[in-house]
């Protein structure tokens, strides 16, 4: 096991103190027979450990590991938007826009710049951004007949 020594500054430190204190507040609260603490220490590791998980899970899933796959990213908006029984029109016309551009990005012809998927993620109600979007691969075979 090596050992690390980090130097913060005292702010930084009393941030961290704070957050430990209100975390071992919370285990007491969830658990009412908890008597053991978090040393700030611990904590510190916890979150290193826990950053670390996250890094490793996207290597996992992420899609530009392989240089072979392009994804690409595709919207949900259309299928979110019949549910919902949101006509294109009406999104149109409370973004100020023509009916064919949503449309377009409706059906994956195009895809928004962030502000306005933002706008028509709004409109549609805030639904979660992983019911949103999703991530195509292109088949070699389709790659081939794009270049031709």
């Amino acid at each position: 096991m090596k050992e690390l020594n980090i130097h913060l500054k005292d702010e930084t430190y009393q941030q961290i103190k704070e957050i430990t204190e209100l975390e071992n507040l919370i285990n007491r609260h969830r658990d009412k027979n908890r008597s053991d603490d978090y040393k700030i220490e611990e904590f510190i590791i916890g979150c290193v450990i826990d950053k670390l998980e996250q890094i490793k899970h996207f290597d996992n899933v992420n899609p530009f590991r392989d240089q072979k796959q392009q994804p690409i990213i595709k919207n949900r908006f259309k299928e979110i938007a019949k549910q919902k029984k949101i006509f294109i029109k009406d999104i149109a016309k409370q973004l100020q826009m023509q009916p064919p551009n949503i449309s377009k990005i409706f059906n994956n012809i195009s895809q928004p710049r962030l502000e306005l998927f933002i706008k028509i993620w709004m409109v549609l109600g805030c639904p979660p951004l992983h019911s949103c979007i999703y991530l195509e691969e292109v088949n070699e075979k389709e790659e081939v007949l794009d270049k031709q």
